[in-house]
């Protein structure tokens, strides 16, 4: 009985990204918001766009509410790579920082641009 519970808990814990009701898939809204926000964001010179980091963080003291920043500062991170690195984040790497950034783990394979993640 005892590995039966165990081995119940191991399989639901586990989340296929195919499937439509996937943890995963929480995170779409998000990520079309996202790149939603990357074409606005391309037309704007270096300065404007480091401006925008200065804006979230006002925006942040006034409301306190990250999840209202959640998009554009993800956006603004995927231009400022773009920029500086030559790497834009793909949506599997946005989905893989939202996971961090909800205090959750998340696993990807060799080559799957983890560095690009944790930015």
């Amino acid at each position: 009985y005892y590995y039966s519970v165990e081995l119940y808990t191991f399989f639901k814990m586990l989340k296929n990204p195919f499937i439509k009701d996937s943890g995963l898939n929480q995170y779409q809204p998000l990520i079309n918001q996202i790149n939603a926000l990357e074409t606005n964001l391309k037309t704007l010179t270096d300065t404007e766009l480091r401006n925008k980091t200065f804006e979230l963080k006002k925006r942040y003291q006034e409301e306190q509410d990250l999840n209202a920043l959640t998009a554009e500062a993800f956006a603004i991170t995927r231009e400022a790579s773009f920029r500086t690195l030559g790497l834009r984040h793909f949506d599997v790497q946005l989905i893989g920082g939202l996971v961090l950034n909800s205090g959750k783990i998340s696993e990807m394979r060799t080559g799957e641009g983890k560095t690009l993640v944790a930015t």
